[in-house]
């Protein structure tokens, strides 16, 4: 059966004219550089990315980002918050404006992610170990985080009035009827009693095989993002191991991630795979924020459809990966 089609009313972003991307690379070397090669990565409503590679230049290559509202997140994460060394990010090298578009130049860390190749045990095993030890290091930090007030804060405590306030929106959009509202409010309930003694740390947000690459025996994390939050990092895991197709063969390593993630943590495997259900549920609920928000500026369609229609099988996912709770 063939896979959702893109909505064809979805109007996608306009790039920057190229005359100001010409300044802007001249801006960066220093000189007027020449384009040998252009790849376009993803044209979307809110993003347009590029690999960019020079002739006789260093570095050979670049990936050339430009963002919307509210993508532009990501500078400020890129500037103010991620630590490549800690994150396993980009260097973000320099950004640039053109209207509300953003531009960023980022360290290309090469094409091959954890989706389209093989993957063994040992890099699974790594993989684990590393997520580990970046949600440990920010651990330590979200107080400061917090106060540079550049990300979301969404802990436990806050699930039932955040969600609340969801499901009320669209109940006034009669996109949900008030028996799933209701069911979706119990969830966030139950999410935030089972949660409540879980780490709070940065957050990825869309922590899947796609959006790690591999380099040189070294795991990165690219596309950080409007997901990105303070919260509970078991949100990320939950994503990582789960079966979804943006996993890839990574999912053949689930149990091998989790016990690696758990040992670099030192949590024991039954206390956190017993929260994972609920960090994964919590994961959809906050995807069914992120389409609110899209209709709230008028954006009617996604990638993958209209806008209603993805709201209506996230909240019946919602429902049905909850109903067995007690």
């Amino acid at each position: 059966m063939p896979g959702p089609q893109e909505d064809p009313s979805l109007k996608l972003l306009n790039p920057a004219p190229e005359a100001k991307l010409e300044s802007w690379l001249a801006e960066f070397f220093g000189k007027p550089v020449s384009i040998i090669d252009r790849e376009l990565l993803r044209h979307r409503d809110l993003s347009y990315v590029e690999r960019l590679k020079f002739n006789e230049c260093l570095p050979e290559s670049l990936i050339y980002k430009q963002v919307l509202p509210p993508w532009d997140i990501e500078q400020d994460l890129h500037e103010r918050i991620l630590i490549p060394s800690i994150a396993s990010s980009a260097q973000l090298y320099m950004t640039a404006h053109h209207g509300a578009v953003t531009a960023m130049f980022l360290e290309d860390l090469g094409g091959v992610n954890l989706k389209e190749q093989a993957v063994d045990t040992k890099t699974a095993k790594q993989l684990g170990e590393d997520i580990a030890r970046m949600h440990r290091a920010y651990s330590y930090r979200t107080d400061e985080l917090i106060q540079m007030n550049v990300l979301r804060s969404l802990t436990p405590i806050d699930y039932e009035t955040f969600f609340a306030e969801v499901t009320d929106q669209l109940l006034q959009w009669k996109d949900i009827n008030e028996a799933d509202a209701q069911a979706v409010k119990t969830a966030a309930r139950m999410i935030a009693q089972r949660l409540a003694g879980e780490p709070i740390s940065l957050v990825h947000g869309d922590l899947y095989a796609e959006n790690i690459i591999t380099q040189n025996g070294r795991l990165f994390l690219i596309d950080w993002s409007w997901f990105t939050l303070i919260g509970v990092p078991t949100m990320d895991l939950a994503s990582l191991i789960s079966n979804h197709d943006k996993n890839g063969q990574l999912r053949d390593h689930s149990e091998v991630i989790l016990e690696a993630y758990c040992f670099e943590s030192g949590r024991k495997t039954e206390d956190v795979q017993s929260a994972l259900p609920y960090a994964a549920v919590l994961e959809r609920m906050l995807f069914l924020y992120w389409l609110v928000v899209r209709k709230s500026m008028g954006i009617l369609g996604t990638t993958v459809g209209p806008v209603e229609n993805l709201m209506r099988l996230v909240t019946d996912d919602i429902i049905a990966s909850s109903r067995d709770w007690s």
